[in-house]
Formats: structure tokens, sequence, C-alpha cells
């Protein structure tokens, strides 16, 4: 096996590791490499007191090349949002910019404060996203959406119904938590597994709620 060797990439992700993620996030920026720069950058935002987070935050905008008019258009979005008027705005999206200006997008918008329900649906029209699942685990999504979105969601349907388990966990309804869980479990494929979602309750569970749990039938998870 070849080691490549890149003395640049040693040195940005020594300083990386000792939690200054700008030279590495730079890096990969300027090499062209738009999608590595935008995993690095959000994981780098994703850091307490993350140092110069102002100008990671303008690289990662930048990683989806948007057309100069694009914040106007999105801030004329948080005004007066809707699910058709998302898809109206990526619907002329490049195909290759498509992920990261998605991404983007949404994340500019739950700046802005836009209804959380609403953008969680907008996140995951197309799929379940990061930023989606962080809407739901931060506790701004209600069940009830998570239901709705489920049944339009063939056979994604169980991940759904997954995440409005958490939902219900998060809003102290450990028996709809239980009953979601369960379907959550009946509904697993070669794709979706309830395992996350187990995991995500019995990581938050007390005591209580874990004898609850185990009564339920609830599979335990290495903790």
């Amino acid at each position: 096996m070849r080691i490549v060797d890149d003395p640049e990439e040693t040195v940005a992700m020594r300083d990386f590791a000792r939690g200054v993620p700008l030279p590495l996030v730079t890096l990969h920026f300027e090499r062209g490499e738009l999608d590595r720069a935008a995993a690095i950058a959000r994981l780098a935002l994703g850091m307490e007191d993350c140092p110069d987070a102002a100008k990671i935050e303008a690289i990662l905008e930048l990683c989806s090349e948007p057309p100069d008019e694009w914040r106007m258009v999105l801030d004329a979005f948080a005004v007066s949002p809707s699910l058709e008027r998302w898809r109206e705005l990526m619907q002329f999206v490049p195909e290759d910019l498509r992920y990261q200006r998605h991404r983007n997008g949404i994340r500019y918008l739950r700046k802005r404060g836009v209804e959380p329900n609403l953008l969680f649906l907008c996140a995951c029209d197309l799929s379940i996203t990061p930023d989606a699942i962080e809407l739901v685990e931060d506790g701004l999504v209600s069940v009830e959406t998570l239901l709705t979105r489920a049944n339009e969601a063939g056979a994604a349907r169980g991940a759904y119904i997954g995440l409005a388990a958490q939902a219900a966990f998060l809003t102290g309804d450990l028996i709809g938590t239980i009953r979601l869980l369960r379907e959550a479990m009946s509904l697993e494929n070669e794709w979706i597994s309830a395992l996350p979602h187990i995991w995500f309750v019995w990581e938050r569970a007390t005591a209580t709620q874990r004898d609850a749990l185990d009564r339920a039938g609830i599979p335990r998870p290495e903790l």
C-alpha cells in the first residue's frame, strides 16, 4: 500500500488536533475539495468556542458556490416560508452543488428563526439529513410532524417513526416513546435500523425509565 505524503495536510491536521481548525478547512477549500472542506467546517463549527468561527462559516457558505443574490433569496423565504417555496429554490440548483446548498440554506434559515417543524420538512424533503436529525434531537420538532412525514416516506418510514420516538421521549411521553420504538423495530430493513433511536433514548433515560424500557422489551444497548 502506497502512503501519500502530503506535508501541508499533515501540518493542518496537527493544527486541527490542537483545536485550530481554520488551516485544514482553508487548505481543502483552496484545493477545490469543497465537500471535504465543508465537512471539516461543520465539524469545527460544532466545537465549543470554535476559534475563527466567522471565517470558517464564510468558507462553508462558499462551498456551495451560491449566487450573489442567494442570501437575499433566503431572507425573503424566511419572511414567508413554505415547503413548496423551498422546493422551488432547490429546483434549479446544479446537481453537484445541491447537497451543500441545501445544508447551508437550512443552517442559515435556522439562524433566521424559521419555524422548526416547517424547517424540518424542508431539511428532509428528499431524504433525512444531519440537519433534520439535529432539529429533532434539540427538541424542536413535534411528534405529529414526524408521523406525518413518516406516512410519505415509503421504505424509510421506520427512520421517521424512530425520530418520532425520540421526540416523544424529549417531551416526557415514555409510553408513546415505547410504542414508537416498537413500531420502528418492526419496520427495520436492510437500510433502516431502530438502533440509533433506541440508543438515543436509553442514553438519556433515568433509572426508573430504564426499568420501564426493560419491562417493555426495548433492547438495552451497550452504553
